[in-house]
């Protein structure tokens, strides 16, 4: 068996380089690689029924369809996918002494996942094998794995939940039973984890990779590395363009099915009837309470025959004047009922994912220090801008909160035990980083005598101590409005000391119910009832329900207790489980509020869609 040097992470060539092997190459060959953000469907699986194409489209994840069957999964960066291809009846590295290759029971699954299962547990990782296919940690789900025969030859592939986005994962993967009717496989829904949540001692998802390669290799005696050539990449990239980018293989090769759908426009009521297969629309009937001057046949005929994907069926409607078929009813209407799209978020909120050297150097470090951030933790939509710049918000005392907002993406569960060695970890991340302007935050700790205000104070010190010349300021959580508490940070003399309100009093009781409008007052005035010359912050959410009058009030009780700066943003929905998005605010309303907050004697305002507490925070700092 050999080991495949494979770098890619476009989940189309890496799917044609598994089927190249297969077809093209004699010796077993093992493979590690990694997926861009990408939904990989199941051979036999309808790929309109398994995932959100809105949220698809709007995270910029790929679709494509595996050879290999069972259910869908969803891929990152933070995920590491491996890959064995050998010869049916081959005694091969991964058999014990004189065992035979298995075939599609069980035990050949198994044999398969073990070396990884094995790899684990060489990290006192507590993984077993469960089930058909599954590797499971701790009772949770962290790899899938499924195999495809052509020949005499034998592909098993699985994925590793590494330090996934399990945010994405969520959203990708949402399958509407009820909306499509078809005999292909459903994906069932698992309790998943990361590996890296059950690392003893941390590594990112780079080095993890690189340690299975090593354990694989040697444990079962891989020593040939092949680097691809110049003519396998030839190859590989005409099988990708071919067959894994093609729309006939991701989205034709769906099995027939009926679409059923009813959606109350302002229009009128629409009722979708819709019969797909080979991925093109085979009969398409709509019926309502709609008024129009034209037959809704004649637009439905149009549509037979076309691919049944959104922007196919998008550039019809475009020459066609829907409110002759339907007064009032705008195109991306009738699209989003024909695809049972939800609303998706508007195009000022849609931001291009991006990498690069300085991105993967802050993931890096704050790994190899152990260490967590807001960015991360809270899902940031900004998190790839401030990584690029070489910043990010530390998130101390651990991962698990003690409050339950419902806005919060940060994960609710027994707080983890303090690491005592924390500030000085914070404190040489933010000399590493060259930081001018260093942002501390953590999850509320009821559970600590202290609420964590020692460790704060700390985390201050340590920084000082490295890098005086950096700017430090705190968000903190309410600490129970205690003063005793408030003190201890005050006294460790930050820049500026932050504390959100979050939203209008009127909605705390839905949205920080165990959080107190007046007490989160009462901290910031104290704030400067001991220390006139501190600097003071808070920041507010829009899109919860809340109306202008509420948000100029919530404005002018910041300003009688004196707070200096403020933030606006957009309240992102993080996943299905939190409260939902009222209403996505429009940039000029954001500019009204920031006039609006200037005029109320706010120092130093950010009012945009996507401001969050700490973004861009060394240029507010006045």
């Amino acid at each position: 068996m050999i080991y495949i040097q494979n770098d890619s992470n476009n989940p189309f060539f890496n799917h044609a380089l598994e089927l190249y092997v297969m077809r093209e190459m004699e010796e077993d060959a093992f493979i590690l690689w990694r997926n861009k953000p990408s939904i990989l469907i199941g051979r036999n699986q309808n790929t309109l029924s398994e995932i959100n194409m809105t949220y698809a489209d709007e995270h910029q994840i790929d679709v494509v369809r595996r050879v290999s069957g069972g259910g869908t999964v969803f891929c990152d960066l933070g995920n590491i996918n491996f890959s064995f291809i050998t010869r049916k009846g081959r005694v091969s590295n991964l058999d014990k002494e004189g065992q035979k290759d298995c075939d599609l029971t069980c035990s050949g699954f198994e044999k398969f996942a073990m070396p990884v299962v094995s790899a684990l547990r060489a990290l006192n990782i507590e993984a077993e094998f469960s089930g058909r296919n599954d590797i499971l940690v701790g009772g949770s789900k962290i790899s899938g794995n499924a195999q495809y025969h052509e020949g005499n030859k034998l592909l098993h592939h699985g994925t590793l939940l590494y330090d996934g986005d399990l945010t994405l994962l969520a959203g990708a993967l949402k399958s509407k039973p009820l909306k499509f009717k078809d005999k292909s496989v459903k994906s069932v829904a698992s309790r998943v984890t990361n590996i890296a949540a059950h690392m003893a001692e941390k590594m990112d998802v780079v080095s993890f990779r690189a340690y299975l390669r090593d354990f694989i290799m040697s444990e079962h005696h891989i020593e040939k590395v092949y680097e691809l050539t110049e003519k396998d990449l030839v190859e590989i990239e005409k099988i990708q363009k071919e067959k894994f980018e093609s729309y006939d293989w991701n989205f034709g090769k769906s099995p027939s099915y009926t679409f059923n759908n009813a959606v109350k426009f302002p229009a009128g009521l629409l009722e979708y009837q819709a019969k797909i297969k080979g991925g093109l629309i085979q009969s398409l009937e709509i019926h309502g309470d709609f008024f129009g001057e034209l037959p809704m046949e004649d637009l439905c005929r149009q549509l037979v025959g076309k691919p049944y994907e959104i922007k196919a069926i998008e550039e019809i409607l475009e020459q066609l004047d829907i409110h002759a078929y339907a007064q009032n009813l705008k195109a991306e209407e009738l699209l989003s009922g024909l695809m049972d799209l939800k609303k998706g978020k508007p195009q000022w909120l849609k931001v291009k994912l991006q990498g690069g050297r300085e991105t993967e150097k802050v993931k890096i470090l704050l790994s190899e220090l152990s260490l967590n951030t807001v960015c991360q933790e809270a899902n940031c939509p900004n998190r790839m801008e401030c990584y690029n710049k070489g910043t990010a918000t530390f998130m101390i005392l651990g991962r698990n909160c003690t409050r339950n907002c419902t806005f919060c993406n940060v994960s609710r569960h027994l707080p983890d035990p303090v690491d005592r060695e924390e500030p000085q970890k914070v404190a040489m991340a933010v000399e590493k980083l060259g930081l001018r302007h260093a942002v501390i935050t953590s999850v509320t700790r009821d559970d600590l005598p202290d609420q964590g205000a020692e460790h704060f104070a700390k985390t201050v010190k340590a920084i000082r101590e490295r890098t005086p010349q950096v700017a430090i300021e705190l968000l903190i959580p309410d600490l129970s409005g205690r003063e005793d508490l408030l003190d201890i940070v005050i006294a460790s003399k930050p820049d500026v000391l932050n504390h959100n309100v979050e939203t209008v009093p009127a909605l705390y009781s839905t949205v920080r119910p165990m959080a107190n409008f007046e007490r989160s007052l009462s901290v910031l005035a104290y704030f400067k009832k001991k220390n006139p010359n501190i600097k003071t912050k808070s920041g507010i959410m829009l899109g919860l329900g809340e109306t202008m009058a509420q948000i100029e009030e919530t404005l002018k009780a910041l300003r009688k207790v004196e707070c200096d700066m403020l933030t606006v943003g957009q309240y992102l929905q993080p996943s299905p489980q939190h409260i939902s998005v009222v209403e996505y605010v429009h940039p000029e309303q954001f500019e009204k509020i920031r006039l609006m907050a200037i005029n109320l004697g706010f120092k130093s305002v950010s009012s945009a869609p996507l401001v969050r507490s700490s973004y861009h925070a060394d240029e507010m700092n006045y």
